[in-house]
């Protein structure tokens, strides 16, 4: 395995976290539309390991490191992600309708300790959105297990979290091997639990 992180570090650093979390999935995203760079992402991060593999509910994990929510919140680069070794990938949280989030700052460095604090607040394009990608992935098959993560909307009431989660759950379950339902964004006033 490869690791360009140590050159890449200090540019990203010089950027605010969620900018450069941003660069690095378009560039994730560009990579994974042109079939010769994925194979190559694939043949410098991706490993096998056979002592790694594992059956859970019966989905095949080839290894137990995924990304998790939060990261791919649109669907947008999972099989970029499955080509940087990730055995699975959870994306979201995706809500019924597209929201922004808290206002930034909401994503800091803690660099001393090798950490960031997220108080994002589920912003995403909305399920309808992911949708169509969702629909691509099955269609030419998931490259690792693919959980999708939903979340009530900011303006939901709690008295009506329950219809927001149906309504997500039967538009997302064909696309999904697995699905986490977030309850709480404790930071984020209207996600709270």
């Amino acid at each position: 395995m490869t690791s360009f992180y140590p050159a890449l570090r200090p540019l990203l650093f010089q950027l605010d976290a969620e900018t450069a979390h941003a660069i690095t999935l378009q560039a994730l995203r560009a990579v994974q539309h042109t079939p010769a760079l994925l194979r190559l992402l694939t043949r410098l991060f991706a490993f096998e390991d056979a002592r790694l593999h594992s059956e859970v509910c019966g989905l095949h994990f080839r290894n137990p490191v995924g990304i998790a929510a939060g990261y791919d919140k649109n669907a947008v680069c999972v099989p970029g992600l499955a080509a940087l070794g990730a055995g699975h990938v959870e994306v979201g949280t995706l809500t019924p309708l597209a929201q922004s989030g808290n206002a930034r700052p909401r994503v800091f460095r803690l660099a001393q300790d090798a950490a960031l604090i997220n108080r994002l607040g589920f912003p995403n394009a909305g399920v309808a959105a992911a949708l169509p990608r969702l629909a691509a992935l099955r269609a030419r098959g998931r490259p690792v297990p693919l959980g999708i993560n939903i979340g009530k909307g900011r303006n939901t009431s709690l008295d009506n979290a329950l219809a927001d989660y149906s309504t997500l759950l039967q538009q997302v379950h064909p696309f999904a091997d697995y699905i986490a339902i977030n309850i709480s964004s404790p930071n984020t006033p209207g996600l709270r639990a």
